[in-house]
């Protein structure tokens, strides 16, 4: 007698699932510090004298340029101005009175000079002056310098949010065993597998 066999499978999903992660990081805080040390920065001068000798150098005799130049330097103008003057004059004089009996224009002015400086001579006078004191000046010990009050600062760097990652789920469904159905046939003891 034959007999009809089946045999029906069904079928299976498999799922696998990853859950959503959120995680959070806080960045530490970052300290910085900047140091500068105080510092007095802060010194005495030497006490000094200056003295200024030529105010009564200078009564003596003694004459810088500049002053030299002051005082003789218009006088050499003049003095050349006068010696050109004196000269043209003696030249008109010899020229108009050379020539004319009894008149030695030369001879009379050496005369004179030498008549002028020996009168000259007999009035010497001497001026007498003070000598004025050397200009005396001393510059006392002094503190000078600018003191530094240093300066000590912190800085701290900090993130106001914290560093987020999102790691969205995941579900991954699939099929683990399709559906199936076999059938065969038996006889007596043998099976037909169909």
């Amino acid at each position: 007698m034959l007999r009809l066999n089946m045999r029906v499978t069904q079928p299976m999903i498999g799922m696998h699932t990853q859950l959503g992660k959120l995680e959070a990081h806080s960045t530490p805080a970052e300290l910085h510090t900047n140091t500068r040390q105080a510092r007095s920065n802060r010194h005495w001068t030497q006490p000094t004298v200056d003295i200024d000798q030529y105010p009564s150098r200078h009564a003596y005799g003694f004459t810088n340029h500049t002053d030299f130049a002051k005082e003789h330097g218009q006088k050499g103008f003049s003095d050349l101005s006068q010696t050109t003057s004196r000269w043209t004059q003696e030249a008109w004089d010899n020229v108009e009175n050379s020539g004319k009996r009894g008149k030695k224009p030369v001879e009379q002015r050496y005369d004179s000079k030498l008549r002028q400086e020996i009168e000259q001579s007999k009035n010497w006078h001497i001026k007498t002056e003070l000598i004025p004191d050397p200009v005396i000046t001393f510059h006392p010990i002094e503190a000078v310098g600018e003191s530094d009050l240093g300066d000590v600062s912190v800085d701290i760097n900090a993130k106001a949010f914290a560093e987020t990652n999102f790691t969205p789920g995941k579900v991954e469904v699939y099929m683990q065993q399709k559906a199936n159905v076999e059938r065969w046939v038996s006889e007596g003891k043998y099976d037909i597998y169909a």
